[in-house]
């Protein structure tokens, strides 16, 4: 019995003392970024092992403190965008379904014009492929050279088309109301996965995983060709991104990437859900939802992202030089230098 109440007292002091220097580190870590823009190594390691001690709580805990500091701003009840016209209503049932779910696919499609034009401009721009990520090839999709090609952020952050899409105000307030403040364009990202390789790749994220850049984020992923069964469609676990909804026992091991079989036990079969889709289809997520891109079986498939974030601390994405763009662009960030506070004209 004594050495049973030794062992529980040692594991209690494990979890009180462990948690209270991981604070530590983390707020030493926040007061470090605010005052350089660079979040500390250990810091950022600190902020993923609260995330898994707590099982998403100290996310959501730290996200109270966010909204009073970036609060979000007052917008008219009815937007227009990409995806077309949105009310107060259309936002609310979409949040709803985000904060439920986590994941949400709109109705409405981003135009084909638009997709095309995205579709042609990555099979001319050179992308970084694995291992190095150190030279830019042009993807040929008759000779793929590797399971994942990923595009430059600056070389898209450049892109007139995809500038179009980071002002979209239907998109901005869609993450503003999920995130309860005033959202941060944090970065795009685009990427060819391809059917080089049969088996699941680490590197290509298809082992189910979660996110976990920042305190609290939104994605937007865009279909810019048809994605079905065989192009490796992402799927996700229903609402595997509440407090508490993941395994503790799984948690314990980190920030790792996790086979399938490892989580069928504890999840309804019907909530892992798969997402196909024609181009131009586009649906929303909390990454901190287990996810994952699918192997391909042939083909190809080509996803445009954008993350808004709360705060910027976590992940040093680089900042954009912007050298080629729209006068309405530069306005725009001009006009919203919160949101567009990582972007410098050139």
């Amino acid at each position: 019995m004594i050495l049973i109440m030794r062992k529980v007292l040692s594991k209690i002091k494990r979890i009180i003392f462990g948690d209270y220097f991981q604070k530590k580190i983390f707020f030493d870590g926040v007061n470090q970024f605010n005052a350089s823009g660079k979040t500390p190594q250990i810091a950022y390691q600190a902020f993923i092992n609260l995330y898994c001690s707590t099982n998403g709580k100290w996310n959501d805990d730290y996200q109270e403190k966010i909204k009073t500091l970036n609060p979000p701003i007052t917008v008219p009840n009815v937007l227009e965008g990409a995806i077309g016209s949105l009310d107060a209503t259309d936002f609310k049932n979409i949040n709803n379904e985000l904060n439920t779910n986590g994941y949400v696919k709109f109705e409405n499609k981003i135009s084909a014009d638009a997709c095309q034009k995205l579709y042609e401009c990555a099979l001319k721009t050179g992308a970084k492929v694995p291992p190095k990520y150190d030279s830019k090839i042009i993807y040929d999709p008759l000779k793929p050279v590797a399971e994942i090609y990923r595009f430059d952020m600056n070389d898209l952050v450049n892109n007139p088309d995809i500038q179009a899409l980071i002002m979209d105000p239907v998109l901005i307030n869609i993450a503003r109301n999920y995130l309860e403040s005033e959202p941060l364009f944090d970065f795009p990202a685009m990427w060819w996965s391809t059917a080089f390789s049969k088996e699941a790749s680490s590197e290509a994220a298809q082992l189910y995983h979660f996110d976990m850049d920042r305190i609290k984020w939104l994605k937007i992923f865009i279909y810019l060709n048809d994605v079905g069964m065989d192009n490796g469609p992402h799927s996700y676990i229903k609402g595997s991104h509440k407090v508490g909804a993941k395994p503790a026992n799984i948690l314990k091991r980190g920030y790792v990437r996790i086979e399938d079989k490892e989580l069928a036990p504890f999840y309804k079969k019907e909530d892992f859900i798969t997402l196909t889709g024609q181009q131009g289809e586009i649906f929303a997520g909390d990454t901190k939802c287990w996810h994952k891109g699918n192997p391909l079986k042939k083909g190809h498939r080509l996803v445009l992202e954008f993350q808004y974030s709360s705060f910027l601390f976590g992940t040093d994405y680089p900042p954009f030089v912007i050298t080629n763009y729209t006068d309405e662009f530069k306005k725009f960030c001009e006009d919203n230098p919160v949101y567009a506070s990582k972007i410098t004209f050139k």
